[in-house]
């Protein structure tokens, strides 16, 4: 599919069409916007290579939360831990999902591996690279509002980085009104948010918290 077809059935919400592409990815993320998750999972884990990709693997996990399968998007997110991501920074990711994972199951053990691995993840040198921003988040090295206004020029990257940033901002909220309110910022970012699993775990969240 090329990117201008790809925009345009995205801006267009034409997700049943979407369903239909040969693409792992694509097809994946459509049966999420559709509601049928565990359709989702699969269509991320028998892409090809997929059990060597951490984002495939992020939102395989993604999709199993949603299907309901709790422990079984935690062992995704574990399988993350030693996948291959485009720049160093993208490992951060991982351990936070454990880290929400061990949160709302509830499991110490997830919260405590998560978090001695952001505290590993977090360095100087990707300190502001995105997500690794979100690991210095959840130890208490990153502030809200850097967290949420550090952005970037690209409109496409920036939707992603959004939605991201206002997931962990909810997580992390002790008032609910001001979780839904990040949820809610999360799910409207638009562009290509739905790329990123904290887009899709914040429609959970909502349900938790509405």
């Amino acid at each position: 599919m090329d990117e201008s077809t790809l925009q345009s059935l995205l801006a267009d919400r034409r997700f049943e069409d979407l369903a239909r592409e040969d693409d792992p990815l694509w097809r994946g993320l459509a049966l999420l916007e559709l509601g049928r998750a565990a359709d989702a999972a699969h269509a991320f884990e028998d892409a090809p290579d997929a059990a060597q990709s951490g984002p495939m693997l992020e939102l395989a996990g993604a999709a199993r939360w949603l299907a309901g399968e709790r422990e079984t998007a935690a062992q995704r997110w574990i399988a993350a831990l030693d996948a291959a991501f485009d720049t160093p920074a993208g490992a951060a990711r991982p351990p936070a999902l454990l880290v929400y994972a061990g949160t709302r199951i509830p499991d110490p053990r997830y919260v405590h591996r998560g978090t001695r691995l952001l505290g590993k993840a977090w360095r100087p040198r990707v300190a502001r690279q995105w997500p690794a921003p979100v690991a210095g988040y959840l130890l208490g090295k990153v502030d809200e509002t850097d967290l949420l206004e550090e952005g970037y020029a690209n409109p496409a990257l920036e939707s992603r980085r959004l939605a991201s940033a206002h997931f962990w901002a909810g997580f992390l909220a002790t008032d609910p009104g001001t979780a839904r309110r990040h949820f809610e910022a999360a799910v409207d970012a638009g562009g290509l948010a739905l790329l990123e699993p904290e887009y899709h775990l914040a429609r959970a969240e909502l349900e938790r918290v509405t």
